[in-house]
């Protein structure tokens, strides 16, 4: 025990420089996603909207939903976070903020490794693949999302179970269970694992019964009270309306209608999911402890069943409950390694790296990320000249840098608006985003100019601002 806290304590700095190089790598690069007007409403507008009108004392029901934000996944974790927009109100502490739970994971990477009896320059390299993690990065890029908050907190469950740590371990659960209902499957398949193959059936029981519980508390009662059926149950289920029209209905066709369940199971688009997911950690597929892949079933399933093929996408925050536990096998495959074999650790330092190269997102600020340039200092100067916090008309791209009010609601070239309801009508109408087209925002714009109550406060490079005025 001495050792290992000698052990630890030398290499503070070098953890500490690894969590801190991450996360402002991460933080630069999802800011500066943001500011060239990639980011959007779903989902960074949404939380940036609850979490201000948290922070102000209002009802944080959300314009872009027209529910509650906890009616979504009753993320409680928003609640605290809106501490920071107390003290200032900017939509990049949400940013800092899920740089620095992503890049904190390697802390507990490298403590579990330890646990495990590897060694320091072991625990580093095992720290390094976390942080070099294809699903870290995309994660990062895409928008914001609570879900990211739990990574480091599976880490640390498994940490503090394996110490025999009560208290920490459901510390550690109510942060998870904190980000997302959903998360309480993974949390009971969690538990599961703890009893049977790591024989911590304290640990593994308190698992299963907290996740069962909030479970039912969330789906059943706080999801539905507070967001009504629109939000418990039309929003999620849709997603899976080819398994049924309802969760017990699903659950009774996994029984009597099982085709349905296998034909997607072993499906083509299943099986690249699965490549893509385990491609970065093929190293340590071979003669490893898989017992952890227990816990990702949930999470797995929930991908491949999904009718929305967003889910088994690696660029956005899904597959992110898998990636603690691959972590996992790997520092078990690492402890039972021979320490002659560098080359394999060579390896697998050169894979890790190529696996980021190859399937992070980092392209796109070469390419996808920059089409909005022509329109960028147009995009900053309307929203400059927004000087309250009125009701706003806008596109997906903008909503982002001005959700900090009650009402923003976006030009879905779906819907018929009443101009009239707005304060502002802010559109880019070169590049009218998401969900519209050209044709449909210059037709905004010419109804926004025959509106007396309106006055054309700015138009440059396609880009158009009305201001309501009263008469």
């Amino acid at each position: 025990m001495n050792s290992t806290t000698k052990i630890d304590r030398s290499s503070i700095n070098s953890i500490f420089i690894i969590v801190v190089v991450s996360t402002l790598v991460l933080f630069f690069f999802s800011s500066l996603r943001h500011s060239l007007f990639q980011s959007g409403a779903w989902d960074l507008g949404i939380f940036d909207q609850g979490v201000y009108l948290i922070s102000q004392g209002l009802l944080p029901l959300s314009s872009f939903t027209d529910f509650h934000i906890l009616a979504d996944h009753a993320a409680f974790i928003l609640y605290p976070l809106s501490i920071f927009y107390k003290i200032y109100p900017d939509i990049h502490w949400l940013l800092l903020i899920q740089a620095v739970a992503l890049a904190s994971g390697a802390i507990p990477v490298y403590k579990l490794a330890l646990q495990q009896g590897v060694s320091n320059n072991q625990g580093y390299l095992l720290s390094l693949i976390y942080v070099l993690s294809p699903l870290i990065f995309n994660a990062n890029l895409f928008d914001f999302h609570p879900d990211v908050i739990s990574v480091p907190f599976f880490l640390w469950a498994v940490l503090f179970a394996r110490a025999g740590k009560t208290l920490h371990f459901c510390l550690a659960l109510v942060m998870i269970l904190s980000c997302k209902a959903v998360f309480a499957i993974t949390v009971i398949a969690m538990g599961i694992w703890l009893v049977l193959f790591e024989k911590r059936k304290l640990m593994g029981l308190i698992a299963i019964l907290v996740g069962i519980v909030w479970l039912i508390v969330a789906t059943q009662f706080v999801i539905p009270l507070i967001g009504g059926a629109s939000a418990s149950t039309v929003r999620h289920i849709g997603r899976y309306a080819s398994l049924g029209n309802s969760y017990s209905e699903i659950l009774i066709n996994l029984f009597l209608k099982p085709n349905l369940f296998i034909n997607k199971i072993f499906s083509i688009d299943g099986f690249v999911y699965l490549l893509l997911l385990f491609t970065p950690f093929i190293w340590l597929l071979k003669n490893a402890n898989l017992s952890p892949l227990l816990v990702t079933m949930p999470t797995i399933a929930m991908s491949i069943l999904s009718d929305d093929p967003a889910q088994r996408y690696l660029a956005n925050q899904y597959p992110l409950p898998v990636l603690p536990f691959l972590m996992l096998i790997a520092i078990s495959k690492l402890s039972s390694m021979e320490f002659q074999k560098n080359w394999y650790f060579r390896f697998i330092v050169f894979w890790a790296v190529l696996a980021f190269v190859v399937m992070s997102r980092l392209n796109l600020f070469t390419g996808q990320y920059l089409t909005f340039t022509d329109t960028w200092n147009a995009n900053n100067e309307a929203i400059a000249m927004i000087k309250t916090k009125g009701s706003i008309l806008t596109t997906h791209e903008i909503s982002p840098h001005v959700t900090q009010r009650p009402v923003v609601n976006l030009s879905f070239s779906s819907k018929n608006y009443n101009l009239e309801n707005f304060d502002y009508i802010l559109l880019n109408t070169r590049h009218p985003g998401d969900f519209s087209d050209r044709n449909y925002a210059l037709s905004l714009v010419e109804q926004s100019k025959k509106i007396p109550s309106f006055k054309l406060e700015y138009q440059k490079d396609d880009v158009y601002l009305f201001t309501k005025y009263s008469l």
